[in-house]
């Protein structure tokens, strides 16, 4: 389970590493004032290239929890269960990312807890699936909303009873206790964009259905969701003693995979999802990432009207089109590219410089950071890491190499 002496060694090493002067250069590749998410540490706005002394673009690279379960040899259902394993193999992988991927994602002095993509529905009474082999997940079979007469059932959550939140109060309260004093345990946020949670109550193939044939029943399902957030967030500020919560582990985020063409149309999207996401923005006074790893060029526009302040968002190579996303977004919202893992994975360096002059050739200019996460191998071996490592240096290099390039041609 991880032994007092065990996670005292583990802080140790992580604080030694926090003060270092390699984390202090990573540091400086972002903004000053954020905090790591809770759902993965590389999820920092890209700052701009002006306010910084390395002018390449930003690296940051990680993998999903599973793939580092199976690479490091812990159980991954015991992590999402027993907060005293979810802290040490959490440190843990803090420490091998770090040593081991070449990027500039920082570390700090914060213990986020992240209870799974499963959390949010779990709140309305959807099951919570368990295994050895995933992440905990919910399927379509454990929607709550079966037939519209059960949306009458179901209410704004319990902070202290609904779902896995006894589970979250409980890691919350033993993490605190095993901490560090300088050690900060940030208490779940709600990441997930309310389309998505509504899928698991009411099943995706259900949703998409209901938008064409029940609109006032979606609009009301909807309504539900975006009060039953503003109300956990609230719940939680109090908890956290927070005010003032910039960029606070990313609880004004949109994590929005189901949002993408051509799951929904554009004209869906502003009619369905976009207006709650614009109440939620008023709410939080802000977006701190807008996420789908879907295909969103065909939205960036309506994403452009409808907000007014968006952190930044992100752009996949396996299911966006960059040049076009990026010339539709004008400037208008920082970014993140994601390569494909194929990209990542190629042996041949000039064919990974090619893809990556690329990339760089189309964001010149623009405010951008690399995300190295598309490699996401269900076998993970020390084969896998050198892909990474190989990738990383490349980008690095290149990134150096282009900057100067522009610098002198200007």
């Amino acid at each position: 389970m991880g032994s007092y002496d065990d996670l005292k060694r583990l802080f140790e090493e992580t604080s030694g590493i926090i003060e270092s002067p390699e984390n202090k250069r990573r540091l400086e590749m972002w903004p000053l004032h954020f905090k790591p998410s809770a759902y993965e540490p590389g999820l920092i706005p890209p700052l701009d290239p002006a306010l910084r002394e390395e002018k390449r673009p930003p690296l940051s690279a990680d993998w999903d929890r599973i793939n580092w379960s199976r690479l490091l040899g812990f159980d991954i259902e015991r992590y999402f269960k027993e907060p005293r394993y979810y802290l040490k193999w959490t440190l843990k992988i803090n420490l091998f990312r770090f040593r081991n991927f070449p990027d500039d994602t920082p570390l700090t002095y914060t213990i986020p807890i992240f209870l799974s993509v499963a959390m949010e529905p779990s709140l309305f009474g959807v099951p919570v699936l368990y295994s050895t082999e995933h992440e905990p997940l919910f399927t379509s079979e454990g929607a709550v909303v079966r037939e519209w007469k059960d949306l009458s059932k179901i209410d704004v959550p319990d902070f202290y009873r609904s779902g896995l939140m006894p589970l979250a109060h409980r890691f919350y309260e033993e993490l605190r206790e095993i901490a560090p004093g300088e050690w900060r345990v940030e208490f779940p946020v709600w990441l997930r964009g309310p389309f998505g949670v509504a899928c698991g109550i009411r099943s995706m193939q259900k949703l998409l259905i209901d938008l064409i044939e029940n609109p006032s029943m979606v609009h009301e399902l909807m309504d539900l969701i975006v009060e039953s957030r503003k109300d956990y967030t609230n719940r939680r500020r109090r908890v956290m003693g927070e005010d003032d919560i910039e960029h606070g582990c990313a609880d004004n985020s949109m994590a929005n995979d189901e949002v993408c063409v051509p799951i929904v149309s554009p004209r869906l999207c502003e009619e369905f999802i976009l207006p709650y996401e614009k109440t939620l923005e008023e709410f939080h006074g802000g977006i701190h990432w807008w996420h789908s790893c879907g295909n969103k060029t065909p939205l960036v526009k309506a994403i452009q009207r409808t907000f007014n302040s968006v952190d930044f968002m992100d752009f996949a190579l396996w299911s966006d089109d960059l040049f076009t996303a990026v010339r539709n977004l004008n400037d208008g919202i920082p970014f993140h590219v994601r390569p494909h893992a194929g990209d990542i994975l190629e042996r041949n360096e000039d064919i990974v410089r090619n893809t990556l002059a690329g990339i760089y050739t189309i964001c010149r200019g623009r405010n951008f950071a690399l995300r190295v996460d598309g490699l996401q191998p269900p076998e993970p071996t020390r084969d896998h890491v050198t892909a990474m490592q190989r990738y990383l240096s490349v980008a690095r290099r290149l990134g150096e190499e282009y900057c100067e390039y522009w610098a002198a041609n200007l």
